[in-house]
């Protein structure tokens, strides 16, 4: 019969048996975790979004909340401008509003010159008239 190491002599084989020893710990915690991972993965995962995702949402949700009066009066202010620029532009589009602002506009230079002229006392002269 020969000898086979450490099983029949009682002796450590000068390389097997010392790997051998060094991967039964690592083993046997690898057997560990994969037998318990039905109960270990889940809970990993739900702290990791409680602490990564879920308690940075609710922050930003509570910031976002405290802004929110802030950005809807913005967005009222903005929205008004908006409405008065566009009523501005379609008025300017129609033929006839250009006019009637130089008219009013002559109207009211014409009203101030008279305004003028009676505070002055000065009587109306020949090229001042059109």
């Amino acid at each position: 019969m020969q000898n086979n190491g450490s099983r029949e002599s009682g002796q450590e084989p000068p390389s097997g048996g010392t790997l051998r020893s060094f991967a039964r710990p690592p083993r046997k915690l690898l057997d560990f975790l994969l037998h318990w991972a039905p109960l270990w993965v889940p809970v990993v995962l739900l702290l990791q979004i409680l602490i990564l995702g879920l308690k940075p949402a609710l922050e930003e949700r509570g910031r976002l909340k405290a802004q929110r009066p802030a950005v809807e009066e913005r967005h009222k202010r903005s929205r008004e401008l908006y409405d008065k620029a566009l009523r501005v532009n379609d008025a300017w589009q129609d033929q006839q509003f250009p006019e009637r602002k130089k008219r009013i506009w002559y109207a009211e230079a014409e009203a101030r010159r008279q305004k003028l002229k009676s505070l002055t006392g000065d009587q109306p002269q020949a090229d001042d008239s059109r």
